[in-house]
């Protein structure tokens, strides 16, 4: 498959489609063979239709040929099945390569590279984006190529036979193409704007699916349903237009070719009736000439494909043209043991001017707890962002034990990494296979002791089924703390020397809080940890905290001074 992703989005297709020509170059064969069979199929039809009207042969006589007919007609309809048969493998061979390119592509990205993606226009050019190639792969091509062989070959029996009906034929072709360019241009802009739509609605839908429950709470949820069928109704009253163009332009296909048969009839007719044209010679051209219309008719209906193809690759060609991820391809290993990290003069902007960090000095101690503080907005998820490797900086540099972020070896790196989010990801499965995602091969006696350690173990041993019960999606069945307990079995299970923590006892009750902040203590050990909060009982538990604002370090203080500074402000 071409790697050339910059170029324009049909360029793309063709480049894409080239890996794939051999099953292409045989289904136009079969094809070809198929529509070359027409010829002598219509000679035999028209000589046996000779003998029964001028000859007044019996059925005995022209029995061979109703059989070479019939015989032809057979071997037509088994060679178009192999070439279906083979346009369709190719469609499928493309669209698994660049679907498994695709995938590539946004897992090396990560979070951070997707320029500013969302889930659900993600899935959707992923899903359906990939499969509005198969119809121009295995469609536009092929009848391509067709069109472009199919009638001269025919013309080149016509003209010995009549070549008045021939230039007939010869000067009514182009308009059939020229037409289909000129209607295909309006919907190529409708089906443009139809791929738009469809891509907003599938961002929205999950969102409302996302927040489905909140929406219940609050009462919005039939509001949000009337909201999704006005927009599914315009987006099937826009469909609606675009098959009504599509409708047009096979109605004036249709028109074209059906005038250009009747005027070879007529021609045909003139000449039998004055004597220079023999019955067999004229029904042979009278056969032959919608088999020539029909390539260029079918090219036609097939444009709609090509406009269907191009739409989605429209979409597709800018994510895979994303950048890679820079800076983090070394090879120098990590070291064992909790690293120490330093900051020195970091500098990362969102589009280059809004949010971000400016200027970052911060060392995190080998083995030490940090607490990073700060309001909404001040650049501490970019912080973290940046030490775990999902963005680069623009200015400064991250080392670990002395070594620059950027030279160690990025696989490695991840394997020392924990990260615990404020809402921690569970998928729909077992207990056990969750707490697994980050460490597979973990035994049974590993798992016990990381949901000790986690104070998840109390809770995990009342379920009837213990570690093999079925969470729903996103940890549904279990409370939020609950959930909270085994994110951290997870990283005490990965057993990681570097442990990032997101508010990891925010919306808590006063008990899950409690149990989660002594299991945070308990995580620490032997480890070095940064941990994201604002709650005053888990500030108290770490040996120093930085505070962040307006991007800005603005000062590393000990958990006492912080508290009693943030008394004073509230007093105040």
């Amino acid at each position: 498959m071409s790697r050339d992703h910059t170029a324009r989005p049909e360029r793309w297709l063709l480049d894409t489609a080239r890996g794939v020509r051999g099953k292409l170059a045989r289904a136009v064969g079969w094809a070809f063979v198929a529509g070359f069979l027409t010829v002598p199929q219509a000679r035999l039809l028209a000589l046996a239709c000779h003998r029964v009207v001028i000859e007044n042969a019996t059925l005995d006589a022209v029995l061979p040929l109703a059989g070479a007919v019939a015989a032809l007609a057979a071997a037509r309809g088994l060679l178009v099945f192999f070439s279906e048969r083979r346009a369709a493998a190719a469609a499928a061979r493309v669209k698994e390569q660049v679907r498994s390119h695709l995938y590539r592509k946004l897992q090396a990205l990560g979070p951070a590279g997707r320029a500013g993606e969302e889930t659900g226009p993600l899935v959707e050019a992923v899903t359906a984006g990939v499969e509005g190639l198969e119809l121009y792969v295995a469609r536009f091509l092929p009848h391509l190529a067709l069109a472009a062989v199919l009638p001269p070959t025919a013309l080149f029996f016509v003209f010995p036979a009549e070549w008045r009906a021939g230039l007939v034929l010869l000067f009514s072709a182009p308009f059939i193409p020229l037409l289909m360019v000129l209607i295909g241009s309006g919907s190529e802009i409708l089906n443009r704007r139809q791929w738009g739509r469809l891509s907003r609605m599938a961002g929205h839908l999950l969102d409302l699916v996302q927040g489905l429950p909140d929406l219940k709470i609050f009462g919005a949820a039939r509001r949000e349903a009337e909201a999704v069928a006005r927009v599914s109704e315009a987006y099937r009253q826009g469909t609606m237009a675009v098959l009504r163009v599509a409708f047009l332009s096979a109605f004036t296909l249709e028109f074209f070719a059906t005038v250009g048969t009747a005027v070879v009839a007529v021609v045909v007719g003139f000449r039998l009736l004055g004597g220079g044209l023999s019955l067999a010679d004229g029904l042979f051209v009278l056969l032959l000439a919608p088999e020539f219309y029909l390539p260029l008719r079918t090219l036609g209906l097939s444009y709609h494909a090509r406009m269907q193809g191009t739409a989605a690759a429209e979409r597709l060609v800018p994510l895979l043209s994303l950048p890679g991820p820079e800076g983090y391809g070394g090879t120098l290993p990590v070291q064992a043991g909790p690293p120490a990290i330093r900051f020195e003069g970091v500098t990362f902007r969102y589009g280059g001017e809004r949010g971000g960090v400016s200027g970052i000095d911060l060392e995190l101690p080998a083995g030490s707890l940090t607490a990073l503080e700060g309001e909404s907005g001040t650049g501490k998820s970019t912080l973290v962002r940046l030490l775990v490797g999902l963005a680069r900086p623009e200015a400064g540099r991250i080392t670990v034990n002395g070594a620059d972020l950027a030279d160690l070896d990025p696989a490695a790196w991840r394997k020392r990494l924990a990260w615990v989010p404020q809402s921690p990801f569970f998928f729909k499965g077992t207990i056990r296979e969750n707490l697994c995602l980050g460490r597979p091969t973990a035994d049974g006696a590993e798992i016990c002791a990381a949901l000790e350690a986690a104070a998840a173990d109390a809770f995990v041993n009342r379920l009837p089924l213990g570690l093999d019960t079925e969470l729903g999606d996103r940890g549904a069945g279990l409370s939020g703390g609950e959930l909270r307990r085994l994110a951290l079995a997870r990283a005490f299970l990965r057993d990681a020397s570097l442990v990032v923590l997101d508010e990891p006892t925010a919306g808590l009750d006063p008990e899950n809080e409690r149990l989660v902040g002594e299991a945070l203590e308990r995580l620490a050990a032997g480890r070095t940890v940064l941990v994201i909060s604002h709650r005053e009982k888990t500030v108290r538990r770490v040996a120093r905290v930085a505070v962040m604002a307006g991007g800005r370090l603005e000062r590393v203080v000990a958990p006492a001074e912080f508290l009693a500074a943030m008394a004073g402000e509230v007093a105040a």
